[in-house]
């Protein structure tokens, strides 16, 4: 029996508007009748999370940054896991030849030290936030972001979530990601084919999950997880009870999961959620 659902933003929860569908709603509304927890695990940091949840009328816990930190519905920080800052200054050094972008997420917000120039070319070009919805304009999404330089964020006492780093060739980011790969206490993951999505060995999804669910008394079994990206794959790898991607899912996410939905424009959630909880044959197995 199926107690808890886990489910991605991005590519999966949120359409290509990055809005919750009406069949979404409804199942996870479902869901909380039958007494089932849902809870979302994504890439974003808790204040992009929380907004389309609060415009669907959700209210959950949310597993953000994959992984770095975990909020409850009221918005109350549960458990932080941050970068610390000799991973930072080790990650800028391997990167600083290559000229990438990044997105310094912290509790302050996200932060870039690109120029305004660089990053509008990046934005329009789909390679700053390939995954942000069609809805959004360079003015919405500059206005999320706080510029500064390196010096200034090194001095800071911010504390430092997760960084994506982002560049428009996916060599230049394999050479990166080889090096990286070297460096002990970094998690390395990917949401699109121009970023790299660093954070704390401790801040992955599918471990944060682990513990969230554990603190709830749920089993691995009693779990399902739903995602598209490879930022998922430390959750849909686990022995939960179900594991699914999406149909607009990269290719070693379907090669992962045990099963495969429709894509995030046709509802894949909640007919996940109706085939495997809510029908009559979920009900009956």
């Amino acid at each position: 029996m199926i107690r808890l659902v886990a489910s991605d933003m991005d590519g999966t929860l949120l359409n290509r508007y990055g809005k919750i569908s009406a069949l979404n709603i409804a199942a996870i509304e479902a869901l909380r009748r039958k007494n089932i927890g849902f809870v979302v695990c994504t890439g974003r940091n808790f204040e992009d999370a929380f907004s389309p949840l609060k415009e669907a009328g959700i209210s959950c816990d949310i597993i953000c940054m994959n992984g770095a930190a975990v909020f409850n519905s009221f918005g109350i920080q549960l458990r932080k896991q941050p970068l610390l800052k000799k991973q930072v200054n080790r990650i800028l050094n391997i990167c600083r030849p290559f000229s990438v972008l990044y997105d310094f997420m912290t509790e302050e917000g996200s932060y870039t030290t690109s120029t305004t120039e660089d990053f509008r070319k990046s934005f329009e070009d789909k390679i700053f936030l390939p995954m942000v919805s069609d809805e959004h304009t360079y003015e919405t999404i500059a206005a999320r972001f706080r510029f500064t330089t390196e010096e200034v964020l090194l001095r800071s006492s911010w504390e430092i979530y997760k960084m994506s780093v982002v560049h428009e060739n996916p060599e230049v980011l394999k050479q990166i990601r080889c090096a990286l790969e070297k460096e002990e206490g970094i998690s390395i993951a990917s949401s699109a084919p121009s970023n790299l999505e660093l954070t704390h060995i401790r801040a992955q999804k599918g471990s944060v999950l682990m513990d969230y669910a554990a603190s709830a008394n749920i089993r691995p079994r009693e779990i399902l997880a739903i995602g598209d990206s490879e930022n998922d794959l430390s959750m849909l790898t686990l022995p939960l009870g179900y594991t699914i991607a999406m149909g607009n899912a990269s290719e070693i996410i379907k090669r992962r999961a045990r099963l495969i939905t429709r894509n995030n424009d046709e509802d894949g959630v909640a007919a996940a959620i109706d085939a495997l909880i809510l029908s009559d044959a979920a009900t009956v197995y």
